[in-house]
């Protein structure tokens, strides 16, 4: 695990927190899945930092046992863009780093891990194309061919908690369609299960209303859908109407 940089965006440096795992071994997304660590990155001691923007590229399902996890195996990079207060002082890249790694068994692992860039950013086409390779698979902005089209929200019976079935567009792509779904903080919402579809342009997940605080509230609650085809994602913040 390390700190990386190379090239800039739109005058910010970009940086990257890249893992490199052993085979076997996963790490997680910031919503975990079933069970799980999410990472935690702190910056707060870099020094001549702005702004900083840690970015997640979108995950993969991955079964554990009879759970699944959304996270990374192999390697990924989560990208950092960082904003100098100064642009002609170098600036260091401090952060400490909380996640969890997954195998047979899954431990918990911290590390304080720290960069120089140099004023202007550093000059690393190699290094760039790696953090360019990650930041693809971020989401961005819905579009009207990559979207949520509807929501429709099922009373649940006897009970149950209610569910939402989610009707989506997205884009043939190298992978699996998929939805992820985080709710506020709180909230530990299941994994989407698929749906069949009624129309071949349009693929259909369901989620379970379940793991709401006591006394939670699904109606006004803002959730945030992330839509992937396993080569491009997107993202959309829709507020619950019940």
């Amino acid at each position: 695990m390390r700190l990386i940089a190379g090239g800039t965006s739109y005058g910010r440096y970009k940086a990257g927190l890249e893992i490199v795992l052993d085979e076997g071994w996963k790490t997680y997304w910031k919503i975990p899945g079933d069970s799980g660590i999410p990472p935690v990155l702190d910056g707060a001691a870099s020094g001549n930092v702005a702004d900083m923007d840690i970015l997640w590229p979108v995950p993969s399902r991955i079964k554990v046992g009879q759970s699944e996890i959304l996270g990374f195996k192999h390697a990924i990079i989560f990208p950092i863009l960082v904003t100098p207060k100064a642009k002609d002082q170098p600036t260091r890249l401090a952060i400490n780093v909380q996640l969890g790694l997954c195998s047979d068994l899954c431990v918990p692992m911290a590390a304080d891990l720290s960069l120089d860039i140099p004023a202007g950013g550093s000059r690393a086409p190699g290094v760039e194309l790696l953090i360019d390779r990650d930041m693809a698979l971020v989401p961005v902005a819905a579009s009207d061919g990559f979207k949520i089209t509807k929501i429709s929200h099922d009373k649940g019976q006897d009970g149950k908690p209610d569910r939402l079935v989610i009707t989506t567009r997205i884009p043939d792509g190298y992978g699996e369609k998929d939805l992820f779904v985080e709710g506020p903080k709180d909230w530990l919402l299941p994994l989407t299960v698929k749906q069949p579809s009624a129309k071949v342009s349009d693929q259909q997940f369901a989620l379970t209303l379940d793991g709401l605080p006591e006394g939670g509230q699904s109606k006004g609650t803002d959730l945030r859908f992330t839509l992937t085809n396993g080569e491009e994602a997107v993202e959309q913040v829709i507020t619950l109407q019940k």
